[in-house]
């Protein structure tokens, strides 16, 4: 009987834990800022996010629509924090793309995206995800 090698578990092996939706606006000269708002859906209910942060190496403007998953949430608390990805963008008029972010708790976001605008961009990204409201 041949042996075989373990398997490690990647972010794509996990079950969702969520679904996410936000919209939000990118302005770029060099140094570029990023805001919005979003819902996350968790354990049956509703929360209201708000987004800010940015990324550097860019230039133009675009309102980004995203929808997606969350795998790895396990406490809600894990859900505010600081995210990073890597990106392109380059917009001029309506494009669609993905992306993926994950924060220090573990929390990993995959998303597709619908932009509008003018704006190119290749960054590094750090975006805040905040709850704005939890009973």
């Amino acid at each position: 009987m041949a042996a075989t090698a373990p398997t490690v578990p990647t972010a794509a092996d996990a079950a969702t834990t969520g679904q996410i939706s936000f919209s939000l606006k990118e302005l770029d000269v060099g140094a570029g800022f990023t805001w919005g708002r979003g819902r996350l859906v968790y354990g049956g209910r509703t929360y209201d996010f708000t987004i800010s942060g940015g990324g550097l190496v860019g230039v133009g403007f675009s309102r980004i629509e995203a929808s997606g998953t969350i795998r790895n949430l396990t406490r809600l608390r894990d859900f505010d924090g600081t995210y990073w990805a890597v990106q392109a963008e380059a917009t001029m008029g309506r494009g669609r793309g993905g992306k993926v972010m994950e924060n220090n708790h573990g929390v990993d976001i995959s998303l597709t995206t619908s932009t509008r605008g003018a704006r190119l961009a290749a960054e590094a990204m750090r975006v805040t995800l905040h709850l704005r409201q939890v009973a």
